[in-house]
């Protein structure tokens, strides 16, 4: 019997993904909304479905990346629904069980003394920490790595876990307190680079003052996704060696301090993410293990040679 879900029928998985991105493009249209980039990403999604078996085989296991750029992406359409929105209660708390000199928290007093070789250092981290996920998924795949599906899967997953989280805990990071006070929330408060506006100053460029411009929604400090993408990375490449581990860990921990460094995130939000990225990452390895044993076991044994059916 041939099976018919769109995993292993061809034709049914072009027209899944075929609809799938039309359905995303007439939603981002129809909101006003849509850029060149999501005409790009949603034409790129239905060329990969039916452009043949390789490009396909790489979307099959891509195709969370898609959906983590949707759901990011459409943030906005779902800030009425979400909770009280939270200014003083991290900073407040932050200030209890991780105080700075001069009664200040840690992203406070390092927006009060920055210095020019952190701020590059930093500016290099948040500028990379993204590109790191991609070029180990890709690596992956032009290995035939089976670790490049769960990494997407992941990545996705820990994605979905902080949209939840904003959703139900908003919360002001730590730029917006400094800017605006701990008073009630101010919705006209417009994304801010924070610190990396100083490495864009440096160089004489605006790329993170681009990059936060199209930031959907200003109240998402909690959990820190910019710690949970690098942590992932140091849990997926743990198995290759000493020499790796050390590597990622400190990209990672580079991370986490320039999220507390730069103003975007608060101690607590770093540890967040961190707990985020371990949940992310042991429920879809749990998971592919699971489908990988039931595969195991319901792949048909070889009957002997003449028909013997005895052993």
């Amino acid at each position: 019997m041939t099976s018919r879900s769109p995993a292993k029928n061809p034709n049914a998985f072009k027209w899944l993904v075929t609809v799938l991105a039309a359905g995303h493009f007439a939603l981002v249209f129809i909101t006003g909304r849509i850029r060149w980039e999501h005409v790009a990403a949603d034409l790129l999604l239905v060329v990969l479905a039916w452009a043949g078996a390789g490009p396909r085989r790489f979307l099959r296991g891509a195709f969370p990346l898609w959906l983590t750029g949707m759901i990011l992406d459409s943030q906005s359409l779902w800030l009425g629904v979400r909770g009280t929105i939270h200014t003083g209660d991290l900073w407040n708390l932050e200030k209890a069980l991780f105080p700075a000199p001069g009664g200040m928290i840690w992203p406070e007093w390092w927006w009060h003394n920055p210095n020019t070789p952190l701020d590059l250092l930093c500016g290099f981290a948040y500028a990379a920490y993204l590109y790191e996920v991609f070029l180990v998924a890709i690596w992956f795949f032009f290995k035939k790595d089976r670790r490049f599906e769960s990494l997407c899967w992941a990545f996705f997953v820990v994605n979905a876990i902080g949209v939840v989280i904003y959703v139900i805990y908003p919360a002001a990071p730590p730029w917006y307190v400094l800017k605006y006070g701990l008073g009630p929330a101010n919705l006209a408060a417009l994304p801010s680079p924070a610190g990396t506006a100083r490495f864009d100053a440096f160089f004489g460029i605006n790329y993170f003052a681009n990059f936060y411009s199209r930031n959907p929604n200003v109240f998402g400090a909690m959990p820190s996704l910019h710690a949970a993408y690098p942590l992932m990375m140091v849990l997926v490449l743990w198995y290759r060696g000493t020499a790796w581990r050390v590597g990622t860990v400190l990209f990672a921990l580079l991370v986490a301090f320039s999220a507390i460094y730069l103003t975007h995130h608060y101690i607590l939000d770093v540890l967040a993410g961190s707990i985020a990225a371990v949940v992310a990452f042991v429920v879809v390895r749990a998971v592919f293990a699971r489908w990988v044993s039931e595969a195991s076991q319901a792949a048909p044994v070889p009957l002997p040679s003449g028909g013997n059916t005895r052993a």
